[in-house]
C-alpha cells in the first residue's frame, strides 16, 4: 500500500497484491486505488476500485476482473492500546467474458493491540476473522482466519505485517483449509 494522503480521518493511496497458489496454480495481480474517511468517530468509509489479472496456472486460463468496492467501517477502542475494527466490504465484480452479477460481500472482526511501551520495531499484535459470501449463491463459501499478525516498524514511514493465515473454502458443501504465510508493506509518502 502507497498511502498519499495520511491524517487520521483520511487515508488515501494504491493497494497493490501478487497472489500464488502453488497448490491450486492461480496466480493474481491487483493494482486498487483506495480512499478511506472518516464519517463519524467510530465509523469509516471507504470506496476502492480494483483492477485483477487472474491467471489459472493449471488450466492455462487468464482474465481481467474489475471490482468496484464501497466499505463501512465501526471502529473502537477498548482501551488506549486494545482496538477492535468491522470492516464490511461490497464487492461488486465483473469477469471479463461475464456479465457483471458475480459480487459478494466480505465482513471481517479486527482486534489489534499496540504495546503501550516501544518492544523493538514491534508496533502491533492482530488477529481476525473475515467471511466471505456469494450473493448469487447466497452461502458463505469462503473463510480467512488470522490467528496471530505482527506489525513491525521498518522506518518512520514504513510498516510490514507478517502474519500466518487459515485460508477455508467451501467446495461441494465441505470446507478445505489450506496455510497460508502473508505480509503487507504500507509506506506513506
Amino acid at each position: 500500500m502507497l498511502e498519499f494522503v495520511h491524517t487520521p480521518e483520511r487515508q488515501a493511496g494504491l493497494f497493490f497484491a501478487n497472489r500464488l497458489d502453488a497448490e491450486d496454480g492461480a496466480y493474481v495481480q491487483l493494482v486498487s486505488p483506495r480512499v478511506r474517511q472518516e464519517l463519524y468517530p467510530w465509523l469509516d468509509g471507504a470506496l476502492g476500485l480494483s483492477l485483477l489479472s487472474i491467471e489459472g496456472l493449471l488450466r492455462e486460463e487468464r482474465f481481467w476482473q474489475l471490482r468496484p468496492e464501497v466499505e463501512l467501517i465501526p471502529k473502537f477502542d477498548l482501551t488506549p492500546e486494545l482496538r477492535i475494527d468491522f470492516r464490511n466490504r461490497m464487492e461488486w465484480r465483473w469477469n471479463e467474458g461475464e456479465g457483471f452479477d458475480v459480487h459478494r460481500s466480505r465482513h471481517r472482526i479486527q482486534l489489534g493491540w499496540r504495546p503501550p511501551r516501544p518492544v523493538g520495531p514491534l508496533a502491533r499484535v492482530f488477529a481476525s476473522q473475515e467471511w466471505l459470501s456469494d450473493l448469487g449463491r447466497l452461502q458463505w463459501w469462503e473463510s480467512r482466519t488470522i490467528p496471530l499478525g505482527l506489525t513491525f516498524r521498518t522506518s518512520p514511514r514504513s510498516e510490514l505485517d507478517v502474519f500466518y493465515m487459515i485460508f477455508s473454502t467451501r467446495l461441494a458443501g465441505e470446507w478445505i483449509d489450506e496455510p497460508v504465510l502473508g505480509t503487507f508493506l504500507r509506506v506513506r509518502f
